[in-house]
Parts: C-alpha cells; sequence; structure tokens
C-alpha cells in the first residue's frame, strides 16, 4: 500500500469542554484495580482529558486512535500495553442549554451488553469518561495521516460503522477470523473500510489477513485454558499457532508500516 497524498485541514473551529462521567468510563478496566478519578482524584482527571482535548486542538486532529490501560501493565501479556481502544473525533455537540459548541467525542465499543461478558455494545461518550478509566497514567495517540483521518470520518458517518459492530464479544479476539469482535478489531475494521473505501465485510477481513500481523499472547497455563478463568475470553476463533489478537501497538505498527501515522504520542497525568 502507498501512502495517502497530504490534504489541508479545515481552519479549527473553537474547542469547548464537555465532560460527562458516564458508568462506562471503565470499560477495559479490572474491577480489581483503582483507576480514574478514584486513584488520581477528580481534579487530576478533569485537567488531564482537558490536555488531552488541547493537545489534540493544537495540532488540529480530526479523528485519532486512543487507547488506555484499565489494568496494572504488569498483569497484561506481553505485546499488550493497553485494555481499550477507540476513535476521538472533533465534532459538534449540543450543550444542555442547547447550543452547539465542538469538542471531542468518544466512539467506543465496550464489553457487557444487558450484563453479559460475552456481548459488546457501541456507545459514544468523552475524552473525560475515556481517561476516568485509566489505571497506568498514560493514554496513547495514534494520529493518521490526513486524508485518513477523512476517510475514517466518513466510515463513522456511514452505516458501516454499526454494521461492521459484531456483538459477540471474545477478550482476545483473533482479527483474522469473522467470529468475535472487540474494541481493538472493531477499530482495526474501520480503518479497513477507510482505507479501501469498502463495507464489504468480506474483502475487509480477506485484507486483514493479508496485510495485518496480529499480536500472538501467551498466558499463563490456568488462563490458556479458556473462559472458566478469565471472563470473555473464548478460544473457538484461536489459530493454529496460537491465540493471537489485535492490539493498540500492532494496529499503529500496521499503519506506520504503511505511511499512514501523522504522528504518535502519549499523554500522562501528571
Amino acid at each position: 500500500m502507498k501512502p495517502f497524498p497530504k490534504i489541508l485541514r479545515r481552519a479549527a473551529l473553537l474547542l469547548a469542554a464537555v465532560a460527562l462521567l458516564h458508568s462506562s468510563a471503565s470499560a477495559g478496566s479490572s474491577a480489581a484495580s483503582i483507576c480514574g478519578v478514584e486513584k488520581y482524584g477528580e481534579a487530576a482527571i478533569r485537567d488531564y482529558s482537558q490536555r488531552l482535548n488541547d493537545r489534540l486542538d493544537r495540532d488540529k486532529v480530526n479523528v485519532a486512535i486512543i487507547a488506555r490501560a484499565g489494568r496494572p501493565r504488569s498483569e497484561l501479556p506481553r505485546g499488550i500495553s493497553y485494555t481499550h481502544v477507540a476513535l476521538c473525533v472533533f465534532e459538534p455537540v449540543r450543550t444542555p442549554d442547547g447550543a452547539v459548541a465542538y469538542t471531542y467525542t468518544v466512539y467506543n465499543l465496550y464489553q457487557g451488553d444487558q450484563g453479559r461478558d460475552d456481548r459488546s455494545y457501541l456507545a459514544q461518550d468523552f475524552t473525560y469518561d475515556f481517561v476516568a478509566g485509566v489505571v497506568e497514567p498514560d493514554v496513547a495517540v495514534c494520529v493518521p495521516t490526513d486524508e485518513l483521518q477523512r476517510r475514517l470520518l466518513a466510515v463513522i458517518r456511514s452505516p458501516a460503522y454499526v454494521a461492521l459492530h459484531n456483538p459477540d464479544y471474545n477478550l482476545l479476539t483473533n482479527p483474522w477470523v469473522d467470529r468475535y469482535d472487540n474494541c481493538v478489531t472493531h477499530t482495526l475494521k474501520l480503518c479497513m473500510a477507510a482505507i479501501y473505501q469498502t463495507a464489504d465485510r468480506a474483502r475487509i477481513y480477506d485484507d486483514i489477513h493479508a496485510y495485518f500481523r496480529p499480536t500472538h499472547v501467551r498466558l499463563g497455563p490456568l488462563k490458556t485454558i479458556g473462559s472458566a478463568f478469565i471472563t470473555g475470553l473464548s478460544r473457538d476463533d484461536m489459530d493454529r499457532s496460537g491465540l493471537q489478537t489485535a492490539s493498540y501497538d500492532s494496529l499503529k505498527a500496521f499503519l506506520e508500516a504503511n505511511g499512514l501515522v501523522k504522528e504518535s504520542f502519549t499523554v500522562s497525568v501528571n
């Protein structure tokens, strides 16, 4: 694949600070881990979300891929640094008084539809909700090229955004197999839909299998047995070589290898 040509971004619009707390803030987090406001304090989390917004706005970002660690990294398998990945979009929102302001909203796939660990749902919230789920004190940001941002926004605004979601959830979804979904795999599918400008599910999976290198996951001997030991983990889509999944790092590596990343960085709590 060749990198997209650069295009001019429209002039920056006024950024309004909109921060609402939702119960979904802990998605991708361990129930046993202290995170967000409880760990860092309300003022720190609100300042954190505003600094993330300000950094994105300063760089005139329309669409970014963001990632957080909702579990201590000491508990994560090698090769996985973050547990939740989403798309951050600069767009108009309606304030409580009915006015329209521009800010960054976050498009998520969350585990736990109707209280079931094997089901997922799509939800939109704000950067405050995203950083309120951090255990480790950093959020990773991958900013696609301007053209890929434009194409991703077109996919988000199209029926493909919902149509590509599979509500059957697997913590370690095999991205080569159209059997389960999780937050990273859904984001990967949206990227493929944008890159190839297609909503054809079969073609998207063919392209993922052809071009995307998953993260191979090695768990402890008890954990590899399956969902009896890890909530939301299934082996039904496991590759012959073992467990493999899409991670933030493997998604970023794929985009970087194909010249589709404008910049990447992390924003820390303090």
